[in-house]
């Protein structure tokens, strides 16, 4: 018998395969999906909820200025100490915030407070003018006199392109210590009224009874030329007036009244105020978090849109559009090249993108200061965005886009800083910040609309960091990729195709092609296996 008819023998002896049952049929087919949206409901769930819930209870190292200009009182004539009550101010602001690690109190002067203001290194700033301490004086000498007179003010400079939320937490969290500070030079100034109201009541006695003395004086010496009885009667007299005085002065001297005893328990007036004034078509200060967002989208849905149209084109995957179904024939590319192909398409798309979204924008009557740094931030975030991308879809597969939903949207989100201040996070969210590429975008693109685009708005150290994720990224998609490729082949050559040239379903990692030292017979074998995963017989 010849070898042909063998070898044909051996092929018509191989068993019918058996009809693939129902995919509907098994458990993981509903089971997987299910358990997948249920676990991204609650990984989101908990990482936004987690990390923007409760910005007050997470408070660390919240940087706020005070400046005090206070001139303070030389003391005086009476003796009276001099005294600075905008030190005394101060200095309980401090001791409130040395009892706990929320608050970042920086004593500045005014021109450093206001560079740091400028350039968003604090999210408010304490003014305390230099009439705090003649102002507070002058309102206890005014209780006395009715005169009217000013109050002791305390300015809260905060900053809503610094964030919304930055600014309410600042106030919040200064508002409640100047409180406690008027409250106390409240006692003060209550303390020193009280002393000032005794003080001229004395004097008005003293000063009544001095009169009546020398009244009393010429009155005697009348009635001692007039005779005994006379010098008798004006003796009773003196008698009768002796408590005079004590209830005249309580009736003549000056009082405090009760509107000015209740202005004096809490003096302060506290005056808030906005350092920069939000422009039109900023979204009330929010405008860097949109923009930084729309450069994360822009990121993240345009590399999936390279990915998917590349490896339809590659024959790695259909490629599905409408109604059409199209299956390339496969090339033969490593995942390390495929990953430079993928990101270098986007690279050069994201380049004329960052000019359109800068023109859009633009028109959309969105201020844009500094153009041109704003494209080169755009251009780099949006690269940097698409490296970290097509890294984990490298190493996860078709699973990457879900890690990337999760890393860069789902943990993005509440680390960037941008809605609820870094220092206002759970301790993960400001662990992981230097990592997520959304936090230094916010950053960037805030120092640039907002800030001048300065070396001391941190600008250069967001710069660094993307260029840093971008390297690492195509780094460690390069490895993975390499890795794969000498461990497993290159993707999609392990899965045989049918008479007609379909790809035949299932997992397989390794490269199915039979050794080129084989015997004829082994190939003829090999191709029957093709026969039977195929669901056909070999011709």
């Amino acid at each position: 018998m010849s070898t042909s008819t063998t070898a044909r023998s051996r092929h018509a002896a191989l068993p019918a395969p058996r009809r693939p049952g129902s995919p509907y049929r098994a458990p993981k087919f509903w089971l997987l999906p299910i358990i997948v949206v249920i676990l991204l409901a609650a990984v989101g769930t908990g990482l936004y909820m987690g990390g923007l819930a409760n910005p007050t209870g997470h408070l660390k190292d919240f940087p706020v200025a005070v400046v005090n200009e206070d001139s303070g009182t030389d003391g005086t004539a009476d003796g009276a100490a001099p005294q600075n009550l905008g030190r005394d101010v101060v200095n309980g602001l401090a001791d409130r915030a040395a009892e706990g690690d929320e608050l970042d109190l920086r004593v500045l002067s005014w021109a450093q407070a206001r560079e740091q203001l400028e350039n968003g290194g604090v999210y408010a700033a304490v003014i305390i003018p230099e009439s705090f301490s003649s102002d507070a004086a002058g309102l206890v000498a005014g209780s006395l006199s009715g005169e009217a007179a000013a109050q002791p003010t305390v300015t809260v400079y905060t900053d809503p392109k610094a964030g919304a939320l930055a600014a309410r937490l600042a106030s919040g969290i200064v508002e409640p210590g100047l409180a406690e500070a008027s409250t106390s030079l409240g006692a003060q100034l209550g303390s020193a009224a009280a002393e000032a109201e005794a003080q001229a009541r004395a004097a008005v006695e003293q000063e009544l009874t001095v009169s009546q003395d020398e009244q009393a004086r010429r009155m005697q010496e009348a009635a001692a030329q007039a005779g005994p009885a006379t010098e008798a009667f004006a003796r009773e007299i003196a008698r009768q007036q002796a408590g005079t005085p004590a209830q005249l002065s309580g009736q003549l001297a000056p009082t405090v009244s009760a509107a000015s005893a209740v202005l004096l328990q809490d003096p302060v007036r506290i005056v808030s105020a906005t350092y920069h004034d939000v422009e039109d078509g900023t979204a009330l200060g929010m405008g860097s978090f949109y923009f930084a967002i729309l450069l994360l989208v822009l990121g993240l849905t345009g590399s999936i849109g390279v990915n998917v149209l590349v490896d339809g084109r590659l024959g790695i995957t259909p490629l599905e559009m409408g109604p059409a179904f199209l299956e390339s024939p496969r090339a033969s590319l490593s995942r390390t090249k495929t990953l430079l192909l993928k990101w270098g398409i986007f690279v050069t798309a994201a380049a004329p993108a960052s000019g359109v979204v800068l023109w859009v924008a633009s028109a959309a009557g969105v201020p844009l200061p500094n153009g041109g740094i704003l494209f080169l931030i755009s251009w780099l975030a949006m690269s940097a965005v698409s490296a970290a991308v097509f890294m984990l879809l490298t190493v996860f597969g078709n699973a990457g886009l879900l890690v990337s939903m999760v890393y860069l949207v789902l943990m993005g989100l509440p680390s960037s800083g941008a809605v609820v201040p870094l220092e206002a996070l759970p301790g993960f969210f400001r662990a992981i910040a230097p990592w997520e590429p959304l936090h230094h975008i916010a950053d960037a693109v805030r120092s640039v609309l907002y800030f001048g685009s300065g070396t001391n708005t941190g600008l250069g150290a967001d710069v660094l960091a993307l260029a840093l994720i971008l390297a690492i990224s195509l780094i460690l998609g390069f490895l993975s990729g390499a890795g794969y490729d000498r461990a497993f082949g290159r993707r999609g050559a392990g899965l045989p195709r049918d008479g007609a040239g379909r790809r035949v379903g299932g997992w397989r990692p390794h490269p199915w092609t039979p050794s080129p030292n084989r015997s004829t017979s082994s190939a003829r074998s090999a191709r029957c296996r093709v026969c039977v995963a195929a669901g056909t017989r070999g011709r």
